[in-house]
């Protein structure tokens, strides 16, 4: 039976999660924490984990003060913002670059940029 085949899919508790982040911390790559640490998960699985766990400590953050301040500095930039970008793709409306941006998501957003690099080499 393959490896893969082997692992089974359990809950990540609180202890795991503080492992693989001290694990990581001390500069280890995915693959060795899966084998040293969780050996009932894949190298991806962990990668995922540690991903989810930095954006929710990220967003812990985030307070209301700080979005706020985020927000009005945002406001004060947009048009200088997006204005560059529409100019560069040779777009009239800076306001529908926004809203197209903001429509796809950063994720969306950087997974066509990886495809696109995939494709140019």
């Amino acid at each position: 039976i393959p490896a893969q085949a082997q692992r089974t899919s359990t809950t990540w508790t609180a202890e795991d999660d503080e492992t693989l982040m001290a694990a990581r911390a001390s500069g280890l790559n995915w693959q060795p924490i899966a084998s040293k640490y969780f050996p009932s998960k894949t190298a991806n699985a962990c990668r995922k984990r540690h991903e989810r766990l930095m954006e929710r400590r990220n967003a812990e953050d985030w307070d209301g003060i700080k979005w706020e301040t985020l927000a009005r500095e945002y406001m004060l930039v947009r048009r200088d913002m997006w204005t560059m970008l529409s100019d560069r793709l040779g777009e009239k409306s800076w306001q529908m670059i926004e809203a197209k941006c903001m429509e796809k998501g950063l994720k969306n957003i950087q997974a066509a940029h990886r495809s696109n690099q995939r494709k140019e080499r």
